[in-house]
């Protein structure tokens, strides 16, 4: 018996015993599929709803709603500002989905109306200029499984006009074919514009509007669940610690209280970036309120000066080995007394900013922009 991937070749005459050996063969490969198609389905059900991270009552009711939504056939358009996490929404709703085709995901708002034409539908073999192959587009490769259209609203009308006629008729021809090809897919798209409006204007055509919209989805800003911020960041500081090869790094509660004072108009997207380059920064094990990017003490309120008071600075400049005098008179403001602080803490360590980070309990990156800041250092701010 010849074996080529899954093909088997069977001698004539067929011997019973290799037959019975084949068949048992199969049918188990069969099964180990099945359980291991079963077992990523619930690894991805899980991922999906476990990235929509927090206890608001807005992100309760949103993971409640793509519950009860994703094992139907009904299309799914999410609303919400840039960063809220429209495509994590999308991949949760097809994790959670009975589909066992793939989640296809094409943004409108990358291409012009005839590239976005040829990659969503495709095209054939000589349709226009440089198609030298036939090529399937996102319809075709998402057979089975889900498309998601993320900034739908940036489809021109007559893209959007072919888009309805597969909503309704589930079928379509490539580019430069005449080859009518029937699909089923499930369609999620995401939008930040009010497509209500638009439709109402006849910018968007309102017929495509009523049938994307069948279940809305609208996700708050970061700002309407800050509640949500302690758990995120937990969660990002674990994911960033891990990726970067760093023992779990811990932040205090004042700095996370000044997050949370925070407006994030990046929304989770601007929190998750903001946490990541903490974490590769960082030299300490537990994140200060010093550490926070300058951007969000200013927009918080908060000055260095303020967060550096002058017991702290005289407690950690007293345990430097060769005490250096600093050079303090009545009158001086907080800002200048810390400068002055700085200054003979950089002296002392012969202007290491490693040591001088550590005995001011602060992160390297801040001594590097205070220095700068004060004229103590020509080095550029990493």
């Amino acid at each position: 018996m010849l074996a080529y991937k899954d093909t088997y070749f069977l001698p004539k005459p067929v011997n019973p015993v290799h037959l019975a050996a084949l068949l048992q063969r199969t049918l188990e490969n069969q099964r180990l599929a099945f359980e291991n198609r079963q077992l990523q389905s619930q690894i991805d059900e899980k991922e999906g709803l476990r990235r929509l991270t927090g206890n608001s009552p807005q992100i309760i009711k949103i993971r409640d709603m793509i519950t009860q939504v994703a094992p139907t056939k009904a299309t799914v358009m999410i609303h919400g500002a840039r960063g809220t996490g429209k495509e994590l929404v999308a991949r949760a709703i097809h994790h959670r989905s009975l589909r066992h085709g793939s989640l296809i995901a094409f943004n409108c708002a990358t291409l012009n109306e005839n590239l976005a034409e040829s990659e969503l539908f495709g095209h054939e073999r000589g349709a226009f200029s440089g198609a030298y192959y036939q090529r399937k587009g996102r319809f075709e490769l998402a057979h089975g499984g889900t498309l998601f259209l993320d900034e739908v609203s940036q489809l021109s009308l007559s893209n959007q006009a072919r888009l309805l006629r597969v909503l309704e008729e589930r079928e379509f021809e490539r580019v430069g074919g005449d080859k009518t090809i029937q699909v089923d897919v499930r369609f999620v798209c995401a939008t930040n514009h009010d497509l209500e409006t638009a439709a109402k204007r006849r910018e968007f055509l309102p017929d495509l509007y009523d049938r994307l919209n069948v279940v809305p989805i609208h996700l708050p800003t970061l700002q309407e669940r800050i509640e949500d911020v302690p758990l995120l960041m937990k969660d990002f500081l674990h994911e960033f610690c891990l990726q970067n090869g760093k023992p779990l790094i811990t932040i205090v509660p004042e700095a996370i209280r000044t997050l949370m004072k925070y407006e994030w108009p990046g929304n989770v997207r601007e929190l998750k970036n903001c946490i990541e380059g903490l974490v590769v920064m960082s030299t300490q094990s537990t994140l200060q309120q010093i550490d926070l990017p300058e951007r969000i003490l200013k927009a918080t309120g908060i000055a260095f000066s303020n967060l550096l008071s002058v017991p702290d600075v005289w407690e950690s400049v007293d345990t430097i080995e060769n005490k250096q005098r600093l050079n303090v008179q009545v009158g001086m403001s907080l800002d200048e007394i810390n400068r002055e602080a700085l200054r003979a803490t950089l002296e002392s360590v012969d202007n290491n900013k490693a040591k001088a980070a550590e005995i001011l309990k602060v992160s390297r990156r801040t001594i590097q922009r205070k220095a700068k800041e004060y004229g103590l250092s020509d080095e550029p701010e990493l």
